[in-house]
C-alpha cells in the first residue's frame, strides 16, 4: 500500500473512532469508551431543578455548563442503569426542595424509581403522572400537595410502593388504586380530609403487606372487615383515626371462618368500645408481634389476647373509661403471651386496683409504662424481681417514696426505696425513659 494512502487511510480511521467516542459520551484516559446520560435527560432533569428553589444548595451538582465530563449519572440523588447510562432512578427526598413538580420528568422515560419525600413540594400534582408507567416506586409523602389525589396515578401498574402520607389532599381515595396490583406497600397515612367512598378496590391489590390508611375516614365503609382479610400476605396494618366506631357493619357472616396474618397491628384513635373484640380476633394470630389499641374506650381486655404467642408489645395507653387492673392483667397473663410480652405500653389509664405481683409473670418484659395511673397506694418492691426490665415509667406520687442508686444486679441500672426523689431528678429519669421508647418506636 502506497504510504501516503496508509497515512490518509489512518487519520479517517482515527477521527470516526473520536466521532463514535463522542455519541457514546467520550472516553477515559486509558481509551475506554465511556457512556454519558443522554442530553434530554440531561435537560429534563435541569428543567425540574429550574423550577425548585434549593435554600441549602443541595442540587449543587446538577450544572448547566457543556463540559466534555459532566455527567448526570454523577449528579446528586440521580441513578442510572450501568449499561444504557438511562436515568433509572431520582432520589431527592429530604433536601429541602420548594416548588412544584416539573412535566420534564416525562423525558425520563426510563424513570422507575421516583422519591421526592420530606421536602416542600406544593401545588396540585397533575394527572401527567399517570405517564410515567415504568415507575415502580413513587414517595410524595411529607410534602405540601393539596387538591384531590389523581385518579391517573391507577395507571402506574408497575408500582409495587406508593407514599402518598403527609399532604393536605382532600376528596376521595381514587377507586383506580384498585388497578395497582402489584402494590405491595401502600401508605395513606394523613394524606388530608380524605375519605373512602367504596373500599373494594382494595381487595384487588393481592401482594400487598403493608398497608397504612390512618386520618382516612372508614366510617361508611360496612364489611371492611371482610376486605382485609381477603388480603392473604398482608403483614402490617395500621388505621388510627379511621372512625371505625362509626362503621355499622364492620362485617359479614363469612368473617367469621377468617384468619390473618397480620404481625403489626394498630387501631388507635378510633372510639372503640370493648365490643370491637368480636371482630378483633380473626384479626389476632400467632404471628402478631406488636398491637396497639391506644387512645379508645376500651374497659378491659379479652382471654384471646392472653394467647397470641408472638405478642411483643402491646399498647393500652389513653382508654378513657374505669379498668379494673388485676382483670386486665390476668387475662393478659393466661397464656403464653406472658412468656412473649417485652413491652406493656397502659399509661394514663383510669385503672383502679393495685399494681400487683401477677406482672411477674410476664417473664421477658423489658419495658414498662404506667404513667399517670392511679394505682397503689406503696411503691411496688416486686420491681426488683424483673431482670429484664430496662424502662419503666410509674405515677410521680410514687416517686416520693424512692430514690435511684446504681445497682449491680441490672435491674434498671436503678434501685432504691424510701429516700424521696427531687422533682427534677425525676423529670430527668422521665426524659432517660421516653427517649428509650422512642427509639423502640422508630424501628417500627
Amino acid at each position: 500500500m502506497n504510504p501516503c494512502v496508509f497515512v490518509i487511510f489512518s487519520l479517517l480511521l482515527l477521527h470516526a473512532e473520536t466521532i463514535i467516542s463522542d455519541q457514546l459520551g467520550g472516553g477515559d484516559d486509558n481509551g475506554v469508551i465511556m457512556r454519558k446520560c443522554s442530553d434530554k435527560e440531561r435537560r429534563a432533569l435541569l428543567d425540574f431543578k429550574a423550577r425548585l428553589q434549593d435554600p441549602d444548595e443541595t442540587l449543587s451538582t446538577w450544572r448547566a455548563e457543556e463540559e466534555e465530563e459532566e455527567d448526570c449519572c454523577k449528579w446528586r440523588g440521580v441513578t442510572c442503569n450501568n449499561q444504557t447510562h438511562h436515568v433509572t432512578g431520582l432520589d431527592v427526598d429530604r433536601l429541602g426542595l420548594v416548588g412544584e413538580i416539573s412535566n420534564s420528568l416525562l423525558n425520563l422515560s426510563s424513570l422507575n424509581h421516583l422519591d421526592l419525600s420530606y421536602n416542600s413540594f406544593h401545588g396540585t400534582i397533575s394527572t401527567f403522572i399517570g405517564s410515567m408507567t415504568r415507575l415502580r416506586h413513587l414517595d410524595l409523602g411529607w410534602n405540601q400537595f393539596n387538591g384531590i389525589i389523581p385518579r391517573s396515578i391507577g395507571s402506574l401498574t408497575e408500582l409495587t410502593s406508593l407514599d402518598l402520607s403527609y399532604n393536605s389532599f382532600y376528596g376521595t381515595i381514587p377507586p383506580e388504586f384498585g388497578n395497582l396490583t402489584n402494590l405491595q406497600y401502600l401508605y395513606l397515612r394523613d394524606v388530608g380530609r380524605c375519605r373512602v367512598e367504596n373500599l373494594d378496590w382494595l381487595s384487588h391489590l393481592s401482594h400487598l403487606v403493608h398497608l397504612e390508611m390512618d386520618g382516612t375516614s372508614l366510617a361508611k365503609q360496612n364489611y371492611w372487615l371482610d376486605v382485609i382479610l381477603s388480603l392473604r400476605k398482608l403483614s402490617w396494618l395500621s388505621l388510627d383515626g379511621c372512625e371505625l366506631s362509626q362503621v355499622m357493619y364492620p362485617y359479614s357472616s363469612s368473617f367469621l371462618n377468617s384468619s390473618s396474618s397480620i404481625s403489626f397491628l394498630s387501631l388507635r384513635n378510633n372510639n372503640l368500645t370493648s365490643s370491637m373484640y368480636r371482630w378483633l380476633f380473626p384479626l389476632t394470630n400467632n404471628q402478631l408481634h406488636l398491637l396497639d389499641l391506644s387512645s379508645n374506650m376500651l374497659d378491659g381486655t379479652p382471654k384471646y389476647l392472653g394467647n397470641l404467642c408472638s405478642l411483643e408489645y402491646f399498647a393500652f395507653d389513653n382508654n378513657s373509661v374505669v379498668i379494673k387492673f388485676p382483670d386486665f392483667l390476668n387475662n393478659l397473663s393466661s397464656g403464653c403471651t406472658s412468656l412473649t410480652l417485652q413491652g406493656l405500653f397502659a399509661g394514663h389509664n383510669r385503672f383502679i386496683g393495685t399494681l400487683s405481683n401477677e406482672i411477674l409473670t410476664f417473664k421477658n418484659l423489658s419495658i414498662l409504662d404506667m404513667s399517670s395511673c392511679s394505682l397503689g397506694p406503696r411503691f411496688p418492691k416486686w420491681i426488683q424481681k424483673i431482670k429484664n426490665l430496662t424502662s419503666l415509667e410509674i405515677p410521680l406520687s410514687y416517686c416520693q417514696q424512692w430514690n435511684f442508686r446504681h445497682d449491680s444486679s441490672g435491674v434498671l441500672g436503678h434501685v432504691a426505696f424510701s429516700i424521696n426523689i427531687s422533682q427534677s431528678l425525676f423529670q430527668q429519669l422521665q426524659w432517660e425513659s421516653t427517649r428509650f421508647i422512642i427509639k423502640f418506636w422508630q424501628q417500627f
